[in-house]
């Protein structure tokens, strides 16, 4: 399956907010820019661009950074099962895509709320990619697919390192994480670990440390005449584009997680 409606909007929402489209990614150690088509909702990977340039072609210098901690307040204390599917599509933004065991009854009537720590960019802004495209050769690339607008480059993979989940002392009963046997409510087997960090603090990590990509900046691939045009933002007329004097960066889809495959 290709394209995957996100079990709970709240992620999406988050994410595309900032101008990233969630996805699963079948490989770590992406490296932007690369090349995607994306077609009857399907997004498959073409590779990177540097391989649709001419021999000898260099990529400029890349920007690495920070980001803010992406957090989400789970405010429904009745309904634990909202925040487990939360929980268990934010493993899978850290790499742990096996079906772990989440059992939140621990934190019963708190305010939980889950926060994407350690987060990191991978980016390379989109007027250098402008600067590429006059070499660019489309190679392989079936003629229909670029006739069509298929073709996408992605130029900023987001990474997290780390997850925690914070459940708030509702007063009513004492609550200390570090005191409950989270093994017995929580098991990611042999993909990630958790451990109580404070009082109030589960935290999740992967075994192997390795940050994963779970999102990325994507813009539109297109061919006018003989050039190649780059667009990391909506046009003007575009559904998503409440205000068409206001720039938003350009997602594929609005509201769920894609999940891309390998050409």
């Amino acid at each position: 399956m290709s394209i995957t409606g996100c079990r709970n909007d709240a992620l999406v929402k988050l994410l595309n907010e900032i101008g990233y489209q969630p996805v699963l990614f079948p490989r770590s150690g992406l490296t932007p820019p690369e090349v995607y088509v994306y077609k009857n909702q399907k997004l498959i990977r073409r590779g990177p661009l540097v391989d649709y340039l001419p021999a000898g072609a260099i990529i400029p210098d890349l920007q690495r950074g920070r980001l803010d901690s992406i957090q989400h307040r789970e405010t429904d204390k009745k309904s634990l099962g909202v925040a487990a599917s939360f929980l268990g599509d934010a493993l899978k933004c850290i790499g742990i895509t096996s079906a772990p065991k989440l059992d939140l009854s621990f934190a019963k009537g708190r305010e939980i709320t889950f926060s994407f720590d350690d987060v990191t960019y991978v980016a390379l802004d989109g007027s250098k990619i402008d600067h590429l495209l006059s070499d660019l050769r489309t190679g392989a690339i079936p003629p229909e697919d670029i006739k069509g607008g298929y073709l996408h480059i992605a130029y900023d993979y987001a990474f997290a390192g780390s997850l925690s989940m914070r459940a708030a002392d509702d007063g009513s009963s004492s609550f200390d994480a570090k005191a409950i046997q989270i093994g017995t409510y929580i098991d990611l087997g042999m993909q990630g670990k958790v451990e109580a960090t404070d009082e109030t603090t589960v935290s999740f990590t992967s075994k192997d440390g390795a940050a994963a990509a779970f999102a990325c900046k994507i813009g539109r691939l297109e061919k006018r005449g003989r050039n190649w045009v780059f667009f990391p933002e909506e046009e003007s007329g575009d559904s998503f584009l409440a205000d068409e004097n206001e720039k938003e960066p350009y997602l594929l889809e609005r509201g769920v997680v894609l999940r891309a495959e390998e050409e």
